[in-house]
């Protein structure tokens, strides 16, 4: 049987969590991406160590969240969505989530624990240049084998339904891929 000093540093020692979080969509991207490096030194801080991230990027929300400021129900619909993964002891995590709990820029978050042998890194997407100049994307993570490998039916697929778009349509998704590569 152990003693309470001993239970106290096991229960003490840091553990592997993540925290997601929506920003207002108001803020504009360079003050979302800076609230998240306040958070990373908010985590450094309390002697927490990053382990993977992701910037946030502003997204629709999949539903309409409502937050109480001043009084007053704030309605979202877009937002700026990103989270850490860290390692921290859990009696500092408490300082993390009273700190989210009290920004009102903060729409929602979530801290959870989390694995570290589930790293997965979003940083864009693989682009595929087909017939005719179509492109097609697929999701690509710095963990992932840099290899790429397509599947022939699925292009194949592709290929027909590029034939029966029509030439006005062909030149705006053209149009709409290059927006997205350059961006």
């Amino acid at each position: 049987m152990q003693n309470e000093s001993t239970m106290s540093e096991l229960n003490d020692t840091n553990k592997i969590y993540e925290v997601s979080f929506i920003f207002d969509d108001k803020l504009d991207e360079a003050l979302a991406v800076a609230k998240s490096q306040a958070l990373k030194e908010l985590i450094a801080s309390q002697g927490g160590s990053f382990i993977s991230e992701e910037v946030p990027y502003k997204r629709e929300l999949a539903y309409e969240m409502i937050r109480v400021q001043n009084n007053v129900n704030i309605r979202f619909n877009e937002g700026y969505f990103g989270w850490i993964k860290f390692e921290l002891s859990p009696t500092n995590v408490s300082i993390i989530d009273k700190n989210l709990k009290l920004d009102e820029e903060v729409v929602r978050y979530m801290i959870i624990r989390a694995e570290k042998s589930n790293d997965v890194f979003t940083k864009g997407n693989a682009t595929f240049k087909s017939r005719n100049d179509i492109f097609v994307t697929a999701p690509i993570s710095e963990s992932a084998d840099t290899s790429v490998n397509i599947d022939t039916t699925t292009m194949a697929d592709i290929v027909n339904i590029e034939e029966t778009i029509s030439e006005d349509k062909k030149v705006e998704l053209v149009k709409e891929a290059e927006n997205i590569i350059n961006k």
